[in-house]
């Protein structure tokens, strides 16, 4: 305006001017002339106005008629209108010349009584006619009181264009280009709106948001003060005010600027410049000036729109069958310039219908990238399409299998139900030997055994040089032997023995795969060694986490443990977890976590082992564990025994578990666990049938490794209560003559177990030696119970005080292990219900405080708890030649030879 002004004045003393407004759409163009108009009625100039439309742009004259309308009651301004009238009725009589020259006469007839102020908005979208009548007013009324304001736009090529083009290149036109507002010019209308402290958090996203473009900031504030009331949220919404003033904003962009931005709205940032033209057929430099036009106001960022209601409101007003004919060339256009898979797919996804072979590959493909990035539900819809337009039946198939897998993670019985329907095609052999090598091991899961060993006979006579399916057969033959032995026992060979060897597979995931597979079988069948271990490692390190290698994943962790590496199985377990967890994946981590579960069980985390175990229940419906819930269940049974809570057990007994458990190695551990409940709660022959079951499938499918389920261990108990002594005893001697000395936790049970079966005079060495074992191993329950038989020996040797102490230290370590049972039996609570603390025994020994020093004192308070050298020496941050030390100075100096003589008193 204050550029303005000086023009009025200019007018008043006979001088006119030509001023044209440009600039974006929205920048202000409509409210600036308005502010003219009234600046120039306050001066009392005679105010003649119009405005273009699209619409009226083919009728003549229309803009001048609507300039010149208001003064009709003149001599030359109805004559003018008559002449218009007649014009605009395509009257040969009436020639342009005649109309320009009556135009004149009115605007100088007028321009006498006072100065005149033309306004006309949107003058890109006036008719030729009228523009050419106005070219020649402006021409001829330099020299008279008349002052001309035209808003201009962009328009699209055509004569209007080149008119206007001709006027801005006129000398003496004055230009006035409005631009979007600057940040600090949207935090005026913030603080204007909503107070100073709102611009001070706010203006930079209300400026992000409309990118300074006044007519969306208007709309984006209009919003934010409806949003504000109803929540509370400073923070800008977009809502439908902002959305309507985008889409005003794109119509008044011009024809191919609307077609422009319906492309961009498509691709949504993919693609070039020209792929862009192609899609929406124009020409490179066509959508070249679109695309200025549309960053112009500020609706752009780069070859996207600047906010996603932008993009949503275009695509949202595109006629549906133009939307998908877009979508679907969008996607031919994408792949042949190789853009993205997931990118091409997406379009496909928005067409709904595929016919070209190339799609449905690329369908595959972006479901695979899709599931990499855990995309389901995407990874699901690319399938799904893919499955519905494929023509080819094995291909078909192998989507479904890929469709099914995808399903097991987020919703099981869909699963279920789409290896149902391949179950048929898969028996026939219809479907390529990966998918039914992929189908029996969902069918097994779900216990469809049957159905599952019909499809693995037919894969025994499969001959193929395809290596990755070879790989797929060692794998099967593996998992077979080590996780489904009684399915494997039932197949008679048909597929062959597991590999000896690690064999060639096709890709290094493939190999990984074998190796994991490999490893498990060898630990189970011929016990484990460094390289096996090493194997196992190597497999958790390098193989990434998917569905497709969960499984060895967790085979590789089941090596450790029954390697009896238990930190290192913990250790490792953990990483995955967290890998897991980042995925969110509820099948993976409830897999791993039943893992861990048996890792903290086997360490004597009897708690910790009770609390992995139930989350891991809780993470999946009981139809997705399939035979697999045996294995948490085991855990939980077990663990619920050994703290004493008999209730719990009890449920978790009853609880119904498939028939086909039984024929997999989850079964031996869930045998084991419930035989060990039946013991606990005297029904020793229940327990003694559970045991014997267990070992006797245990022996006949080759997995009859102590590490696995020490059912010997628990036969043996069971026949002691039951006095066959003797028969425990061969029993024991069994169990003890398979545990490797290697496997100092299984050695240390194995030994426990015998002990028991021994006579009086050999027990403490066997016991002594026990304790030796176990204690290095970190498993605190299964060493309270050897303390405990330990101290119960002593006490039947007459050693009463050695008795006392170790009996003692056998109780702290039960209550840490939180075993209530095993505490009750060794010390009875007093009817109080508080801590038993026998007299003199609360503190050290009379004269021992003399005698040791702090440091002393402290490493063998831990010691007689019966923590290892290598755990004092990282509670008290001390080395453990340090902690070695100290110990040997306090034996010296109490005169004992072993920890185990400790006094109990120190814990």
């Amino acid at each position: 305006m204050e550029r303005i002004e000086p023009l009025f004045k200019e007018c008043t003393e006979g001088l006119g001017a030509t001023v044209i407004i440009s600039g974006g759409v929205g920048m202000g163009k409509t409210a600036l002339l308005e502010a003219v108009a009234e600046r120039a009625a306050q001066r009392g100039h005679t105010i003649l106005g119009a405005v273009g439309s699209r619409a009226e742009s083919e009728f003549p004259y229309t803009v001048l008629e609507q300039l010149f309308h208001s003064v009709e009651h003149t001599e030359n301004g109805a004559g003018l209108l008559d002449l218009l009238e007649r014009a605009t009725m395509s009257r040969p009589d009436v020639s342009p010349a005649q109309i320009m020259q009556a135009a004149y006469r009115t605007l100088r007839e007028i321009g006498d009584l006072a100065p005149v102020t033309i306004s006309i908005d949107d003058t890109q979208y006036a008719d030729p006619e009228s523009l050419r009548c106005l070219l020649h007013l402006i021409r001829r009324c330099r020299r008279a009181p008349v002052t001309v304001f035209l808003a201009c736009g962009s328009t699209d090529p055509g004569e209007s264009q080149t008119l206007l083009a001709e006027l801005a290149c006129r000398p003496g036109i004055r230009h006035l280009s409005l631009t979007a507002l600057s940040r600090e010019g949207v935090a005026r209308l913030v603080v204007d709106r909503f107070g100073v402290g709102s611009a001070d958090q706010r203006s930079r996203e209300f400026y992000a948001v409309s990118g300074g473009n006044p007519l969306l900031v208007q709309a984006l504030l209009h919003d934010h003060s409806v949003q504000a009331a109803l929540d509370g949220d400073l923070r800008p919404a977009p809502g439908d005010v902002f959305r309507d003033a985008s889409l005003a904003c794109v119509h008044r962009s011009g024809r191919d600027s609307l077609r422009v931005a319906r492309g961009i709205a498509v691709l949504n940032g993919a693609g070039s410049t020209a792929l862009l033209g192609q899609l929406v057929g124009l020409g490179e430099r066509d959508v070249r000036s679109a695309l200025k036009v549309l960053s112009d106001a500020r609706l752009l960022d780069g070859t996207r729109f600047r906010h996603p209601t932008i993009r949503g409101g275009v695509l949202d007003e595109i006629p549906a069958e133009d939307r998908t004919r877009l979508h679907g060339k969008a996607a031919s256009l994408l792949w042949e310039e190789g853009a993205a898979t997931t990118a091409v797919a997406s379009h496909l996804l928005a067409c709904g219908t595929v016919r070209d072979d190339w799609a449905v590959r690329l369908l595959v493909a972006a479901a695979d990238e899709a599931l990499a990035a855990d995309q389901v539900e995407q990874a699901t819809r690319f399938l799904g399409l893919a499955g519905t337009s494929c023509t080819d039946d094995k291909q078909r198939h192998l989507i479904s299998m890929g469709l099914a897998q995808i399903m097991r993670r987020v919703r099981p019985e869909a699963s279920t139900r789409i290896l149902q329907d391949l179950a048929g095609p898969a028996k026939e052999g219809n479907v390529p030997g990966v998918v039914r090598i992929k189908v029996a091991h969902g069918l097994l899961m779900r216990g469809q055994v049957d159905e599952a060993v019909e499809i693995l006979k037919l894969l025994g006579e499969e001959r193929t040089t395809d290596r990755q399916f070879a790989a797929e057969m060692d794998i099967a033959r593996l998992w077979l032997a080590s996780t489904y032995p009684g399915v494997a026992d039932r197949l008679a060979g048909a597929l062959g023995r597991p590999p000896g060897q690690q064999p060639a597979a096709a890709r290094h995931t493939a190999v990984l795969r074998v190796g994991a597979n490999r490893a498990l079988w060898l630990t189970l069948t011929k016990g484990a060694d460094e390289c096996v271990v090493a194997d196992a490692e190597r497999v958790l390190q390098s193989l990434p986490i998917g569905d497709r290698t969960i499984d060895s994943i967790v085979s590789a962790v089941m090596t450790l443990v029954y390697a009896d590496r238990l930190k290192t199985a913990a250790s490792w377990c953990d990483q995955v977890l967290t890998r897991a967890a980042d995925r969110e994946v509820p099948m993976w981590t409830a897999q791993l976590l039943t893992s861990r579960a048996l890792i903290a069980l086997r360490q004597g985390g009897l708690g910790r082992a009770t609390e992995l175990a139930e989350t891991a229940l809780d993470l999946m419906p009981e139809e997705a564990w399939g035979v697999g819930i045996g294995m948490p269940l085991a855990v939980l049974v077990e663990a619920r025994t050994a703290m004493g809570d008999y209730k719990a057990s009890a449920d978790l007994v009853n609880r119904p578990v498939p028939e086909s458990l039984f024929l997999t190695r989850f079964g031996l551990h869930y045998l084991y666990a419930r035989g060990r409940y039946h013991l606990a709660n005297g029904d020793h022959d229940v327990a003694l049938a559970d045991f014997l079951a267990c070992g006797e499938k245990a022996r006949a499918w080759g997995l009859d490794s102590p590490v696995l389920a020490p059912w010997r261990v628990g036969a043996a108990e069971a026949l002691l209560v039951r006095g066959q002594r003797e028969r425990a005893g061969e029993i024991a001697d069994e169990h003890l003559a398979l545990a490797s000395t290697g496997q100092r936790r299984t050695h240390g049970i194995a030994l426990r177990a015998a002990a028991a079966t021994r006579p009086p005079s050999q027990q403490l060495e066997q016991l002594s030696k026990s304790l030796e074992m176990l204690q290095p191993t970190g498993d605190r329950y299964e060493t309270a119970l050897t303390l405990a038989d330990l101290g119960r020996t002593y006490q039947r040797h007459g050693r009463a005080g050695r008795a006392r102490l170790i009996i003692r230290q056998a109780w702290y370590m039960a209550k840490e292990c939180g075993a209530e049972e095993l505490q009750t039996t060794l010390m009875p609570k007093p009817a109080g219900g508080e801590e038993p603390e026998p007299a003199g025994e609360t503190a050290a020994p009379h004269g021992v405080t003399r005698l040791l020093s702090e440091a002393e004192m402290r490493v063998t308070a831990l010691a007689a708890q019966g923590f290892t050298n290598r755990e004092i020496s990282n509670k008290l941050f001390i080395t453990v030649s340090t902690v070695e030390q100290h110990l040997t100075r306090v034996y010296r100096k109490l005169n004992i030879r072993h920890r185990q003589e400790l006094p109990a008193n120190f814990a």
